[in-house]
C-alpha cells in the first residue's frame, strides 16, 4: 500500500485488490488554508489538482469536526468529481444536508465493525468504549484491507491503553489474518501543548516545551512497559505482532500567520521527534518494530512489515507552502479577544433569552447532571445550591441566569449588586453564533479564559453527540458559504481582529 500524508489527520491510502487495481481512498477532506472550527490555520497549503480528483475512488470522514468535515474541500471535490462518500452512522443525520449541498452524490453509512468491500477492498469503522464524555465522541477510527496488507488508522482518538478489553479487542482486529504487514497510523497533533504554549511568556517557552515533551516521554515508556506490570497480564500485546509497523501523522494545524508568522511557526513536539523517541524507547524495552514520521505531500510504500523512504509527491495537487518544523525564537503573544468574534448589529432580545433558557434546561441541567466530571452537583454545593451563568451584552445589557436548587431550573435574575459574582460568563452574541452555527466549541480559544473558572455551557454546546442540530446549523452555515463560491479564509477574515 502507498499513504500519502496530507497533513493533520488527512491522508490518501492506495491499496490494490486481488485484481491488482488500484483503490485509493481519501480519509478526511480539510484541504482547505482554515479550520473554521477553531480559526486555524494549516500548516502547509495544497492546490488541488481538478483533473486529478477523479482518481479518488472513495472519501471516507470520520467526524463532524471541521478540520476533518469540511464543506469547502467538499464543494471543490464534487464539482469535478463523484467519488463514493462514506460516512459513520454517528453522521447519517447529515445525510439531508450533504444532498441539498452536494446533489445526488454515491453515498453509504458505515457501522462500528461492519465491513463494507468497495472493489474487494474491505473497510470497516471502529469505536471503541471511553470512560469520559468528550467532544470527539462521534469519531470512527478506520480499518482498511486487502486481506494481505491491513492498515488501521487512530483518526482523532485513542484506544484505552490501560482497558485490557480494549487492547485486546484491538489486537484481535489487527490479527484476523496473517498479514503481510500490519500499518498502525498514530496521530499525534499535541494541541494539549501548542495551545497553552502560545499563552506561555517567551522567555519561558523553552522550559515549557521540555517540561512537556517530558511527561509525554513518560506516557510513551509506560505504553511498552505496562506488558510488564502485573495488573496488565491479561492484556494481549499489539506490538508483538509479525510484520508490525507504527508510522505517525499530524502536526498540521497552526496559529494563523497573518497575525503572527512567529507564533505559526512554533512548535511544540515535531513529528520526527516524536517517532524516533518512540523508536528509541521501543527497542529500549525490547521491540524493533518499524515506526516513521509520515511527512506531508509525499508518498511512502508500506510493505512486508516495512515503511520506505517517502518521495515528494502529491496524487491530487500541489504543495503551496511548507512552515519550518521548527521555530526561531520569536516575543510574539497571541491575540485575544475582548469582545464578541463576530459582533452583532442588532438582537431580537427576548427570543435570545428564550433560546439562552432553552438550552441551559433541556441540554445544560441533564448533560452536566449525568457527567462524572466537573460535577454540577459539586458545584451547586460549592454555591450554597446557586449557579450563575452571564450574558455580556453592550448594546442590551447583562443578562443574569441563575439555577438555584429552589426553583430546580434556570431562570434569568435581576443582576442587582451581583454582577461579579457568577461561575461563567460569555458575549451573548457568540452563544447565540453557536446556536446558529457560526462558532464551535474552540472559538472560544480566542477568548482570555478564566482559569479559576469551568466553562460548562461551551462544553455541552461542543459535545457534538448531544448537539445534532446545532452541528446542522454549523454545516448548513458553511455548506451555503461554499456554495456562494465564499472561501474558509474570508471566514476568517471576518473576525472582529481584522
Amino acid at each position: 500500500m502507498i499513504l500519502t500524508p496530507l497533513w493533520h489527520t488527512e491522508f490518501l491510502v492506495d491499496i490494490k485488490n486481488e485484481s491488482d487495481e488500484t483503490i485509493r481512498i481519501l480519509v478526511d477532506t480539510w484541504l482547505s488554508d482554515f479550520s473554521v472550527w477553531d480559526l486555524m490555520e494549516r500548516s502547509t497549503k495544497v492546490e488541488l489538482d481538478e483533473t486529478k480528483l477523479e482518481t479518488i475512488d472513495a472519501l471516507y470522514i470520520s467526524h463532524s469536526h471541521t478540520d476533518h468535515f469540511d464543506p469547502y474541500t467538499l464543494v471543490k471535490i464534487y464539482k469535478h468529481a463523484h467519488p463514493l462518500l462514506l460516512l459513520p452512522f454517528t453522521l447519517s443525520y447529515l445525510i439531508p444536508l450533504i444532498r441539498e449541498y452536494l446533489g445526488d452524490i454515491p453515498l453509504e453509512v458505515l457501522y462500528p465493525k461492519k465491513p463494507y468491500f468497495l472493489k474487494w477492498i474491505e473497510i470497516t469503522p471502529y469505536m471503541f468504549s471511553q470512560s469520559e464524555i468528550t467532544n470527539e465522541d462521534d469519531v470512527m477510527m478506520l480499518a482498511i484491507s486487502n486481506g494481505r496488507e491491513f492498515l488501521f488508522a487512530e483518526i482523532d482518538t485513542l484506544p484505552d491503553e490501560t482497558d485490557a478489553h480494549t487492547q485486546n479487542e484491538l489486537y484481535r482486529i489487527l490479527t484476523r489474518w496473517d498479514y503481510d504487514t500490519v500499518c498502525y497510523l498514530a496521530t499525534r497533533n499535541c494541541l494539549d501543548g501548542i495551545i497553552p504554549l502560545l499563552d506561555t511568556l517567551p522567555n519561558k517557552r523553552q522550559n515549557f516545551i521540555r517540561e512537556y515533551k517530558s511527561a509525554q516521554k513518560e506516557e510513551v515508556h509506560f505504553s511498552y512497559e505496562k506488558y510488564t506490570y502485573e495488573e496488565y497480564d491479561d492484556m494481549e500485546n499489539i506490538y508483538t505482532i509479525p510484520n508490525f509497523v507504527r508510522a505517525f501523522i499530524g502536526q498540521g494545524i497552526a496559529y494563523p500567520k497573518e497575525l503572527s508568522s512567529g507564533l505559526f511557526s512554533l512548535q511544540i513536539f515535531p513529528l520526527d521527534e516524536i517517532a524516533s523517541l518512540s523508536a528509541d524507547i521501543a527497542r529500549a524495552s525490547g521491540y524493533d518494530f518499524p515506526q516513521k514520521a509520515l511527512l506531508p505531500w509525499r508518498q511512502y510504500k508500506i510493505e512486508n512489515g516495512t515503511i520506505e523512504t517517502g518521495r515528494k509527491e502529491c496524487p491530487i495537487g500541489l504543495l503551496q507552502t511548507e512552515r519550518e518544523m521548527w521555530t526561531k525564537e520569536t516575543e510574539d503573544i497571541r491575540i485575544y479577544a475582548s469582545w464578541p468574534l463576530f459582533p452583532r448589529e442588532s438582537i431580537d432580545i427576548q427570543d435570545a433569552k428564550e433560546r439562552i433558557l432553552d438550552i441551559l434546561q433541556n441540554r445544560f441541567v441533564p448533560y452536566w447532571s449525568a457527567s462524572p466530571l466537573q460535577s454540577f452537583r459539586e458545584a451547586l454545593i460549592k454555591n450554597k445550591g446557586i449557579y450563575r451563568i452571564l450574558c455580556i451584552s453592550e448594546n442590551y445589557g447583562d443578562i443574569l441566569f441563575e439555577y438555584t436548587l429552589s426553583e430546580w431550573k434556570f431562570i434569568e435574575k435581576p443582576i442587582g449588586d451581583s454582577l461579579d459574582i457568577y461561575d461563567e460568563s460569555y458575549f451573548l452574541d457568540d452563544i447565540l453564533d453557536f446556536l446558529d452555527g457560526k462558532q464551535e466549541l474552540y472559538s472560544n480559544f480566542w477568548h482570555k479564559m478564566d482559569t479559576k473558572k469551568s466553562y460548562r455551557l461551551w462544553t455541552c454546546l461542543g459535545a457534538n453527540f448531544c448537539n445534532n442540530d446545532l452541528v446542522t446549523n454549523k454545516y448548513k452555515f458553511h455548506f451555503e458559504r461554499a456554495t456562494r463560491g465564499k472561501s474558509e479564509g474570508e471566514f476568517f477574515k471576518s473576525l472582529s481582529f481584522f
